[in-house]
């Protein structure tokens, strides 16, 4: 289930184990609060558990999830971002209780991304999908939470705000916030995103990637020093840089395949869109040599070979004179 979907859902039934994954961590938060608002009418305090890596205890844990709720119709039990370390007992005793959930207890387990316990967690829970909201989506949503702070946006401005917060809703949110103190004015322009909202790493990473392809040496050179300002990481840049030549690599390879593309990359329709505009004019072999050439870059810093400025700075120049 997307998150969008969750609140219609939550009022017509509520379920007894719900597991929620995804990047976005505003909208896990959301999702969090919508199904303790729907699950909790009294008392909430009593009726409320929270369990992270600081204070789990299974069995306190599962003994709270079997006591009825205090004044209200369930009680809720929060499991979240403690996944990792646990031990085989424990995962055994919290499979074994939402194989039979109590009828009066809503379980939840929140985290990033699906380990291998979780994904046993799964066959018995109802998913909410909570990864970054399509392009889409938030255009839908985001001007609704400008106005709510009494302001409107133009459809200009609305795309520069979500590109340079990378889709983040709760990056969005804050960046909102900023938005409405600062802009004297009604309408938010894209002047005022430019002048009072940084940029993500990852998005100033995306343009660096569009500047190598558009073999702009100039651009992409000031981009990167920008990056680096914001104390950006080398090894991080060249990660992205790399993660975006494989993809354009692999669109060549798989002939453009859309269905696949999208399974794979984990990406949403716009951004394959995206990179298929960007690989268009690529050839497969200089890809292929691009991909080496960021190997060989990190290998060079890894071996002492280079600084990290000067093996970022040739390949940037390699990739804006040879792909």
């Amino acid at each position: 289930m997307k998150f969008t979907s969750l609140k219609q859902t939550l009022r017509k039934q509520i379920d007894n184990v719900y597991l929620i994954s995804g990047e976005d961590r505003f909208l896990q938060d959301k999702s969090i609060s919508l199904i303790k608002q729907f699950a909790v009418e009294n008392f909430v305090d009593m009726n409320e558990s929270i369990y992270n890596d600081e204070n789990i205890n299974v069995q306190q844990m599962i003994e709270e999830a079997q006591t009825l709720p205090f004044m209200s119709k369930y009680r809720f039990i929060l499991m979240r971002d403690c996944f990792n370390k646990l031990p085989e007992a424990d995962k055994r005793m919290i499979i074994d209780y939402i194989k039979s959930p109590v009828k009066t207890t809503v379980f939840v387990f929140a985290n990033d991304e699906k380990n291998d316990f979780l994904k046993k967690v799964e066959q018995y829970a109802v998913e909410i999908d909570c990864s970054f909201l399509d392009m889409n989506t938030l255009n839908a949503i985001v001007p609704a939470m400008i106005k709510e702070q009494g302001k409107q946006i133009t459809t200009n401005a609305l795309s520069k705000l979500i590109e340079y917060c990378a889709c983040d809703l709760g990056r969005i949110e804050n960046e909102i916030v900023k938005l409405s103190s600062y802009c004297a004015d009604e309408i938010i322009k894209p002047e005022d995103i430019e002048n009072n909202v940084a940029k993500t790493i990852d998005y100033e990473t995306y343009l660096l990637a569009n500047a190598i392809c558009e073999k702009n040496t100039e651009n992409a050179l000031t981009i990167y020093k920008h990056i680096m300002q914001q104390k950006g990481s080398t090894q991080y840049v060249l990660g992205i840089l790399g993660n975006f030549l494989r993809r354009y690599f692999y669109l060549h390879a798989t002939k453009n395949d859309k269905s696949l593309c999208l399974q794979n990359f984990k990406i949403n329709d716009s951004t394959y869109q995206m990179f298929l505009k960007r690989s268009a004019n690529l050839k497969k072999v200089e890809l292929m040599n691009s991909i080496e050439k960021v190997l060989e870059a990190d290998y060079s810093i890894k071996a002492g070979l280079q600084t990290e400025d000067n093996a970022l700075y040739n390949l940037i120049i390699y990739l804006t004179t040879k792909l």
